[in-house]
């Protein structure tokens, strides 16, 4: 990682953190989520946080002083809806993805990967993936399994590969930007039960038992970009495997490294709340795999 941007704390600086808020889709509650993100940052005792709820108007002397923005927005209340987004300006925009080239941090959050369709400009590249209409939805999945499947990165290093978690949205079939330089950490199991008990079914929607992207990486420019479609509410971020990899994900985005350790409770199940995450969901994969290891064999057969 170059060190274009890094920089190094000394006795009781901090980092310096501004999440751009204001709005987001009906889906979401915006007035509750930014603080506490802003607080959940601040408990780590490496930022100073800001939150603003008009980006319109800013420029590059606004996000000069900060070494991290965290995107909490969505310029539509109705996602799929055919409103115009509310967007914050050329120059605005220009200014967050010439902050970020320049060697700075970016986190974009849960909402905020409905952005851009149709803008003709970097945020998709920016962001590595995106949620859109044409392929993209929320699986009714509230409870489920996260998967690290980058074990050696230095937001996930230390984490169990399976954790539980709850509360909150699985989002299914994203759009990748082309040429994006992408590295998934966290996947998700989009679990077939949870539609419907028809085994016939199980593959009715496009993504239905396969594993889908939820937290990842991108370098856009030489900074350093980290996007989740974890955090769907308060309930959510109140669990330790939401909170572990928002903070070592933001420290990581304005640094480049990770000091932080895991929160208590990482990785293990809540009370009362183990039984799709860490039972019902492992037992479905097993059959849903017998069931597609047969199909394949009677294909095969038929073919012969």
């Amino acid at each position: 990682m170059p060190d274009i941007g890094l920089r190094r704390l000394g006795g009781e600086d901090k980092l310096r953190a501004l999440i751009v808020t204001g709005h987001t889709d009906i889906h979401h509650d915006w007035r509750t989520v930014s603080p506490m993100l802003a607080e959940l940052l601040r408990e780590t005792g490496l930022f100073d946080v800001r939150i603003t709820e008009e980006f319109r108007g800013a420029g590059p002397e606004t996000l000069e002083p900060y070494d991290l923005v965290v995107l909490n927005y969505f310029g539509r209340f109705e996602p799929w809806g055919h409103a115009p987004e509310q967007r914050w300006g050329t120059r605005a925009e220009q200014a967050l993805y010439d902050h970020v080239a320049s060697g700075k941090g970016v986190v974009v959050y849960h909402a905020s990967l409905q952005m851009g369709a149709g803008w003709e400009d970097d945020f998709e590249r920016m962001a590595g993936g995106v949620m859109r209409e044409h392929c993209s939805r929320r699986a009714p999945i509230p409870d489920f399994r996260l998967r690290v499947v980058a074990p050696d990165h230095p937001v996930t290093a230390g984490m169990p590969e399976f954790m539980p978690h709850y509360d909150d949205d699985l989002y299914v079939n994203l759009q990748w930007a082309p040429g994006a330089e992408v590295e998934v950490l966290v996947t998700g199991w989009d679990n077939p039960l949870r539609y419907t008990q028809v085994p016939a079914e199980w593959d009715a929607l496009p993504g239905m038992g396969q594993e889908h992207a939820l937290v990842w990486t991108n370098r856009y420019g030489q900074g350093r970009v980290f996007a989740t479609g974890l955090g769907h509410g308060p309930e959510a971020i109140s669990h330790p495997s939401f909170r572990g990899l928002f903070a070592r994900g933001a420290e990581w985005a304005a640094t480049g490294k990770v000091t932080l350790g895991l929160p208590a409770g990482f990785g293990e199940p809540v009370p009362g709340g183990d039984w799709w995450p860490t039972t019902l969901e492992p037992m479905v994969r097993e059959m849903f795999e017998q069931r597609r290891q047969a199909a394949a064999g009677t294909r095969e057969g038929t073919e012969q």
